[in-house]
């Protein structure tokens, strides 16, 4: 019998992410992360990944004015998040909004000269649409966006009723730009076999939308939060990890399918999840309890005979946390990063006018005769 599962196999071509998990190492595009995540914004980035280069300033100040008039909600779009249930989690309201959506924007099939007009409402719309709904949930009006804002900053001010700080700016924007691609992780995939079936842009960021909630992807950052939260003050941390893992529970946020080293982008969510920690009025626990968790994680036998080490969800709960973002819409910002990604890795599945048809090995019983139902004993 063959071994199963996909691991190392290849199924698709990208120009998009490259990952080097040996050395651990990411970019896009051939531009290093670390790099992007220093000195570019996420609609910076969004342009990279669908254009293949950077933008000049008057391609980015394009994009920028685009985007600010798709993120403006239409009338039919606000009575539809005033149905939704307000006890919905939030990746599941993300799912019921994409699929209506659908209904109301009457997308096209999936077609190269098309796929960036709806990328682009999408990836404009959702975080509005997630943020508002949050508000409404909680009785609060919803508030416009600002054009004169950029995405990070917006999705900020929608959620919170307030322009956010330079820092808090920052650090969204840093995390956006970091889990805007990551090669063909499950979500990703899921959007591309999607495409594969001629299907509409709308279909096939709603089933990524449903991986993404999942444990082993995205739905990790909530549940390390809830972690950090339960252990509650640093020296805590020895005593808890230990039940865990008498208890043989997972410690989310830590290990990675990919990298055997340190994941590249811990490094830049730990920087700004400290600088928002120290920000007057923040409750920095999360950001504290973190990092007693990683230094006691990196010095565990049992962690580092498995070499686990953090991952992009450990610092990404603090730093979420520290933002005032629900728990339950932590992964709700991964999927608005991805969505520059997701867009990406849907045109480039355009250009391999193929279904993604893996097959299974049969392994059931071997040919029998059929007894009629009289004659079964």
């Amino acid at each position: 019998m063959q071994s199963i599962g996909l691991d190392g196999t290849i199924v698709a071509h990208t120009k998009l992410g490259a990952i080097d998990g040996t050395a651990g190492r990411l970019s896009y595009s051939g531009y290093s992360v670390q790099e992007l995540a220093e000195h570019t914004s996420w609609e910076e980035v969004l342009f990279l990944l669908w254009y293949g280069r950077l933008p000049r300033a008057s391609e980015l100040a394009a994009m920028s004015v685009a985007l600010a008039e798709e993120r403006v909600l239409r009338d039919e779009e606000l009575v539809l998040l005033r149905s939704l249930p307000r006890n919905l989690h939030g990746m599941d309201a993300a799912r019921l909004i994409v699929t209506a959506l659908a209904g109301q924007h009457k997308p096209t099939l999936l077609l190269p000269q098309t796929i960036y007009d709806d990328g682009l409402r999408l990836a404009a719309r959702l975080p509005t649409l997630l943020t508002t709904w949050a508000r409404l949930r909680q009785g609060l009006t919803p508030v416009t966006p600002d054009p004169a804002l950029g995405h990070a900053a917006n999705m900020l001010l929608t959620l919170h009723g307030r322009a956010p700080s330079t820092v808090e700016v920052a650090a969204l924007n840093c995390y956006m730009v970091l889990l805007a691609e990551h090669g063909l992780n499950v979500s990703t995939f899921v959007a591309r076999v999607v495409a594969s079936t001629q299907n509409d842009l709308y279909a096939a960021i709603d089933a990524a939308l449903a991986t993404l909630k999942g444990l082993a992807h995205g739905g990790a950052n909530e549940y390390a939060m809830r972690t950090f939260l339960a252990i509650e003050t640093p020296d805590r941390v020895p005593a808890h990890i230990a039940g865990m893992l008498d208890r043989k529970e997972r410690l989310m946020g830590v290990g990675h399918r990919i990298y055997k080293v340190a994941d590249p982008r811990v490094r830049w969510l730990r920087h700004h999840s400290a600088a928002l920690a120290q920000q007057a009025g923040v409750d920095g626990r999360g950001h504290a309890v973190a990092e007693a968790v990683a230094e006691h994680v990196l010095q565990h036998p049992h962690f580092q005979a498995r070499t686990l080490y953090p991952n992009v969800e450990f610092y990404s709960a603090p730093l979420l946390y520290a933002l005032g973002l629900p728990l339950d819409l932590f992964t709700v910002a991964f999927a608005a990063a991805r969505m520059a990604g997701w867009v990406a890795h849907i045109r480039e599945q355009l250009d391999t006018p193929r279904l993604m048809r893996p097959e299974a090995e049969y392994i059931g019983p071997e040919p029998r005769t059929f007894v009629a139902l009289a004659q079964r004993g």
